[in-house]
């Protein structure tokens, strides 16, 4: 939604209200943090500014500082937070300075962090002048603000204008993208990580052993991730512009090389580029326009499908056994650890779905075996399951069955989980 100067004006009245009203109940030593951020344009608010903005809500509760109140706007002029801390204002200059500059956050330089404290009279004046005359000021920083587009000090372009506002606009958007393209690359490779370390895994590399993996273990596995980041970043950037499956899997292609790469030619993480791929193209493009990230993967899929089986049926249905997995693991998580809500939701997902994997290696024979098994465990007590799995861990090995397409569907998962965290405010 466009804002006009007149908007723009009423918010920064309202932010002057917020600010005196917090300082104003404020004890010492105390001071307010203030958050906005710095979007050229008459368009402040979207889901990306919105993404950076949680981001760097999150930096700055690393800090561990003293919170006394907290307080939040959400509208067209932009996201705002208002903290009213404990803590000495100068130190938390500094640290928030920090948080600007942040080389990890593609656009840190977005953000705008102002400390205020109350500005004390001069030790001279009298008591009667004294009474009142607490004004809130806001610190300086040490080194000037950069321009975006030329390192100079960002306060001289703006008075001279020496950068058209279509230049800064375009600067800005390309700095979000490029921000929102990481934070979904790694969510995307840290659900790689969350799978790999869930333990047991029946048939599976885990931190206890390699399944029944002759060819692969735990640290193959991590550089196989590591080496699909870039990949990651690039499906979020291409669904961002609109993509279509033929530049997705050209993209796909390149991927399945490097990763084959990195493992010395051992197909480890293979349906991860097809499904994580079209999963982070829909993410990011309802980053830039207003439609659903499932519904828009789904598409994707069927433009590519020229038969509909396995991972390719499962994306053009719109992920069920997916999502299926993210539910129960939503399910399991009110009773249990995080490794044993992963771990029951993977038994889950082994009891329903149809594991091309298993397939391949042992025929409709192995799938019904491990299905029945998983079901079996599934209804087991609670306290009884986790000793069933290891059980259910070393049948496989000795079947030298692997439920490849379950771990998918548990990967995914644990993705879709980190999307609708990412997701939720915007």
């Amino acid at each position: 939604m466009k804002v006009t100067l007149e908007q723009m004006l009423d918010a920064r009245e309202r932010r002057v209200e917020i600010q005196n009203k917090m300082l104003g109940s404020a004890g010492s030593p105390s001071c307010l943090v203030c958050l906005t951020l710095n979007i050229a344009g008459d368009v402040k608010r979207t889901p990306m500014t919105r993404m950076l903005f949680d981001r760097a809500v999150s930096e700055l509760g690393r800090h561990g500082f003293e919170v006394i109140d907290y307080y939040e706007t959400d509208g067209a002029c932009g996201t705002e937070g208002f903290w009213l801390l404990g803590e000495s204002a100068e130190e938390v200059k500094r640290k928030t300075e920090a948080i600007e500059e942040d080389a990890d956050i593609a656009a840190s330089r977005l953000l705008d962090f102002d400390v205020l404290a109350l500005k004390h009279p001069e030790k001279d004046e009298s008591a009667a002048a004294v009474r009142g005359s607490l004004t809130p000021a806001k610190l300086s920083r040490k080194e000037p603000r950069k321009c975006l587009l030329c390192e100079s000090p960002a306060a001289e372009c703006a008075r001279s204008r020496r950068h058209g506002l279509d230049a800064v606009r375009e600067k800005t958007e390309s700095m979000l993208r490029e921000f929102c393209a990481d934070t979904l690359a790694q969510a995307a490779y840290d659900s790689l990580i969350a799978e790999l370390e869930t333990t047991p895994k029946p048939g599976l590399v885990d931190l206890n052993n390699n399944g029944a993996h002759k060819d692969m273990d735990e640290a193959m596995l991590r550089k196989s991730a590591a080496a699909l980041l870039p990949y990651f970043r690039d499906a979020a950037l291409l669904g961002m512009q609109g993509c279509n499956m033929k530049e997705l899997r050209s993209r796909g292609i390149e991927a399945d090389r490097e990763m084959f790469e990195a493992t010395g030619g051992v197909n480890t993480h293979k349906g991860m580029v097809y499904s994580m791929g079209l999963l982070l193209a829909g993410m990011g493009r309802s980053l830039t326009s207003e439609v659903d990230y499932l519904e828009y993967a789904s598409n994707l899929a069927k433009e590519g499908a020229d038969r509909a089986f396995g991972a390719t049926a499962h994306a053009t249905a719109g992920f069920p056994d997916a999502l299926y997995c993210n539910e129960r693991l939503e399910f399991h998580r009110k009773t249990g650890s995080e490794n044993t809500a992963l771990v029951f939701t993977l038994i889950d997902s082994i009891a329903v779905t149809e594991d091309t994997n298993l397939l391949r290696r042992g025929g409709e024979e192995a799938l019904s075996f491990a299905r029945k098994t998983a079901s079996e465990i599934a209804s087991l007590p609670e306290d009884r399951r986790m000793a069933a799995v290891y059980a259910f861990d070393e049948e496989m090995i000795d079947r030298y069955l692997s439920p490849g397409g379950s771990a998918d569907m548990l990967a995914l998962a644990c993705l879709i989980d980190r999307w609708k965290t990412l997701s939720r405010n915007m």
